[in-house]
């Protein structure tokens, strides 16, 4: 027969059982009412980027690069229809050629001739681009603001002051939404103490994080990112670098180098926003040689990845309102001259 046991008596600490807890006090058992939601943005935006730009990707690293105006064009319409965000267009002189040999000059016209017919097609309401306005000279470059063509561009807060003030008043004049390059924390630095703090671009901005790309250029120094620890190390800390400067910041990553899917995972856990596509790296992995076959493949993979964390892609007009712009429903090319 089972002895009784006064368990009051045997019991050393508080006797009160889980029901006899009051709220406020220590309750070993979880409180599903102190776990609040997660500030993280149910939307995200994913930029596409095409073609080989300033990384230098080449058909010599990936057979499946576009490499001529008609491939980044073709390229560009299979990521509209696979729903991105923003398309980011970036061609370099030597992808200035058509498909038949055809060379077009760098800057605004090479980008009309991508862009137009999309435009025609689609409208702005599917399509809206990114152009990248540092390649040839100021007017080559700035043709495609001053036709009104672009929506969003670059600013390079390690350019020249004179550049950078120059540019800034052209876009503010033009309706450009200038997007802050990071490729490593000196550029936070130079953007909070030239641009921000006095006053040439107040916040909130857009900025777009490019890191671990080894690049050549002396000019341009990059973080190093050898491996996942690094990848996640850095990351936070140029996100939390810029949430100190911009606390209401609208920040990008880019799946840049080696780190490419994995550290725009990161990016969504993050709650940030994201790039992704074959201008910045070739491979869909880290630790894997496996090649991206196509831009909109990639950009399908990490809408699916965003998914399976609750997040959904924002369309171009949603991308539009969170940045401070005009949604556009135009499909004839209204205000390009």
């Amino acid at each position: 027969m089972a002895q009784e046991i006064d368990w009051k008596k045997l019991n050393p600490f508080d006797s009160k059982g889980p029901s006899d807890f009051k709220p406020g006090e220590l309750n070993p058992a979880a409180d599903l009412t102190f776990q609040p939601k997660w500030k993280i943005p149910d939307k995200v935006c994913i930029q596409a980027t095409i073609s080989g730009g300033g990384a230098g990707f080449t058909k010599k690293h990936n057979p499946s690069q576009p490499a001529n105006l008609d491939e980044i064009r073709d390229s560009a319409e299979e990521c509209i229809k696979a729903g991105a965000s923003v398309i980011h267009l970036d061609n370099q002189p030597e992808a200035c050629v058509t498909r038949d040999g055809r060379k077009l000059p760098i800057g605004t016209e090479s980008y009309m001739y991508v862009a137009k017919p999309l435009l025609e097609k689609y409208g702005r309401e599917k399509f809206c681009p990114h152009i990248n306005c540092l390649r040839g000279t100021y007017e080559e470059a700035m043709g495609i603001v001053v036709n009104g063509l672009a929506e969003i561009s670059y600013i390079n807060p390690s350019n020249s002051p004179t550049w950078i003030r120059t540019t800034v008043k052209l876009f503010q004049d033009y309706d450009i939404k200038a997007e802050l390059v990071v490729h490593s924390s000196a550029k936070i630095d130079f953007a909070e103490r030239l641009l921000i703090r006095t006053g040439l671009m107040p916040n909130p901005n857009l900025w777009i994080i490019l890191p671990g790309l080894l690049l050549q250029w002396p000019h341009r120094l990059h973080d190093f990112i050898p491996n996942e620890r690094a990848m996640c190390q850095n990351l936070m800390f140029l996100v939390e670098r810029i949430r100190e400067v911009d606390p209401e910041g609208f920040i990008t990553v880019c799946g840049a180098g080696r780190a490419t899917r994995y550290l725009t995972t990161l990016a969504l856990l993050l709650g940030v926003h994201i790039r992704v596509g074959m201008e910045d790296t070739c491979w869909k992995y880290p630790h894997k040689d496996e090649k991206i076959s196509n831009n909109a493949e990639d950009l399908r993979e990490a809408t699916e990845i965003a998914r399976l964390l609750g997040r959904e892609i924002m369309t171009p007009n949603e991308y539009r309102q969170a940045v401070g712009l005009k949604p556009r429903y135009d499909k004839v090319l209204e205000g390009i001259r």
